[in-house]
């Protein structure tokens, strides 16, 4: 047994070792530059400013709190739109359907599809002047003019959202369909023999037996969404006039054009205080339930 043991040790010992140093190291590393003043610019002349550019993220910094706050946003209207979509997709592949397994794959494509690929295919749909969506809605006179979806500082947001949301929903099907085939038929059969209709059976049974799935799933994908980058950077980039600028695209933008690699990693810290607040929210309720 102990040879089996170290054994064992032996060959988990140096994958071990790796992830370790491949995460450990870029972390500490990351959170040490966020109390200096390191700068791209001037290598070599860093200083260490202690909390310098946290204070100055959470009492003077208005880039960050906009960011902040359209995170946030961003996170929950995805989030919502995303419950909406997957509880009413669940719904129907929950139903004995011809054809279920090929619309259940059809409905994974968002999100197997990689997000450098949906995004390009969206930008060139929404275009203003060749975009589908633009071309079919003025060729039934709905329009006259073409629709600025990645342009205007109010419509961009909304379309963030659900292009977001679309890209997401499949993950909240897949977890509300668990959901629903975990539910014992014979409590809808007594729900029928009392007389509850199906609105009464949805709202009385499905929806309040689907509670710790869907607290759980919808934490969890509001801590993904609000650490999300690459789908709106690709998108907008963060704009127009940083209307869809979030805190990872505002820290990339930091780091990587203005220089300023230590502001960036303080960014960034705050930005995992915010995601670890999440995560205790997460832990607290997956251990309720």
């Amino acid at each position: 047994m102990k040879k089996q043991r170290w054994a064992v040790v032996m060959f988990v010992l140096p994958v071990t070792v790796l992830l370790l140093g491949i995460c450990i190291y870029p972390f500490c590393s990351g959170v040490g530059m966020g109390f200096t003043n390191y700068n791209l610019l001037r290598p070599g002349k860093e200083r260490f400013v202690g909390f310098e550019n946290i204070t100055k993220i959470l009492t003077t910094d208005t880039e960050f709190w906009h960011a902040l706050g359209f995170s946030v946003f961003y996170a929950l209207m995805t989030v919502l739109l995303s419950y909406i979509f997957g509880l009413v997709c669940a719904l129907l592949m929950n139903k004995p359907i011809k054809g279920k397994n090929i619309f259940r794959a059809l409905l994974l494509l968002p999100w197997v599809v990689p997000t450098v690929v949906a995004a390009n295919t969206w930008i060139w749909i929404l275009n203003a002047e060749t975009g589908l969506i633009n071309n079919f809605l003025q060729s039934l006179h709905l329009i006259k003019e073409p629709i600025l979806f990645l342009s205007d500082t109010t419509i961009v947001k909304i379309t963030a959202m659900v292009i977001g949301a679309w890209k997401n929903f499949p993950f909240m099907m897949l977890v509300i369909l668990a959901g629903l085939q975990s539910i014992p038929s014979e409590v809808y059969e007594s729900a029928y023999v009392d007389g509850a209709n199906k609105w009464k059976t949805f709202f009385h049974i499905t929806f309040p037996l689907l509670k710790s799935v869907t607290m759980i799933s919808t934490v969890l994908m509001v801590i993904w969404t609000f650490n999300n980058f690459d789908l709106i950077y690709l998108l907008t980039k963060g704009g127009p006039v940083d209307a869809t600028m979030t805190i990872s695209i505002y820290a990339y933008n930091t780091a990587f054009f203005r220089n300023d690699m230590g502001y960036a990693s303080a960014i960034s810290v705050v930005m995992m205080g915010c995601m670890m607040i999440m995560c205790g929210i997460y832990m607290k309720l997956l251990k309720r339930e």
